[in-house]
């Protein structure tokens, strides 16, 4: 049984707390999470348990067992959950979350996805018969069996939730920029917050890289030349504040660190098991395929 709650586990053990300033808001319009929850009858065979539940940034701790705060990261905003079941009393969840920008619907679907791609939404995947998830504009989707279910019934829930959305959504600018060559798929990913990135990457119980509500950052494993690297791309609103993050993440003397520089206000680093010259050539991939 798949559930939102253990799939985010490790979040749930994290105490550190978050500043109140969240991503700024997108100005796509987008409909209430409860509106893009298929109707009662509206998938074929299967009924709605009952009304939807709505969650707030007050409320979202009584979903999520105290793991909502790396949620809070992506600009939380609302979530709708309905449950649904049919006749031979399989169960599933729908899971609608409105976040302030595209990045941050794409952040938090990358933060949980995992299977097969599938086309629905933006960047769709499945994990048979248990969790089909996907993104689309700034809503991140999760369509989650509580008992193994056909995966044609998670494909028409999605069908019928993606419809209800604004079609499309923009990628990350630094996610794009990721070089595709040697990345290990399914490690891109989009933080903004140190929590984020301490799943990801831990670069001490300080903040080095002087993360922020206002900040945009990407991360990829790579396996070149024989050994494993994790580029890591951080955009700053002001080239002084990239220069101090530089400054302090070279003096903080991280184990692992391979590579650092910036440019007009964007900070790349390496960190891992490869050598200065392959760590440089990876990171101008990077920058000079920023926009």
């Amino acid at each position: 049984m798949v559930k939102t709650w253990l799939a985010t586990l490790a979040v749930a053990l994290l105490t550190v707390a978050l500043p109140a300033a969240c991503a700024p808001r997108s100005a796509t319009v987008l409909p209430a999470p409860a509106e893009a929850l298929p109707a009662g009858e509206g998938i074929p065979g299967w009924s709605r348990e009952a009304e939807g539940t709505t969650y707030d940034r007050d409320s979202l701790f009584d979903f999520m067992n105290g793991a909502a705060d790396l949620y809070f990261t992506y600009g939380f905003e609302e979530l709708a959950v309905g449950g649904y079941r049919d006749v031979d009393e399989n169960a599933l969840q729908v899971e609608v979350y409105r976040l302030a920008t595209d990045a941050d619907a794409y952040g938090l679907f990358a933060y949980n996805a995992y299977g097969e791609p599938v086309d629905v939404g933006v960047d769709g995947t499945l994990a048979g018969g248990d969790l089909l998830a996907f993104w689309q504009s700034r809503t991140f989707v999760q369509i989650v069996a509580r008992n193994r279910v056909d995966d044609g019934v998670l494909l028409a829930f999605a069908e019928a939730v993606a419809s209800a959305l604004p079609q499309g959504g923009l990628r990350p600018a630094l996610v794009e920029a990721l070089p595709a060559g040697g990345m290990v798929p399914g490690t891109a990913r989009f933080f903004r917050e140190k929590m984020a990135l301490d799943n990801l990457l831990w670069l001490g119980a300080e903040d080095v890289l002087g993360l922020g509500a206002d900040v945009e950052g990407a991360l990829a494993r790579y396996g070149i030349d024989g050994g494993d690297a994790d580029l890591v791309l951080v955009a700053y609103p002001d080239a002084p504040r990239a220069e101090a993050a530089l400054s302090a993440l070279r003096g903080a003397g991280l184990e692992g660190l391979v590579l650092a520089e910036v440019r007009e206000g964007t900070l790349g680093a390496v960190f891992g098991q490869v050598d200065e010259g392959t760590a440089a050539a990876l990171l101008e991939k990077a920058l000079a395929a920023l926009p």
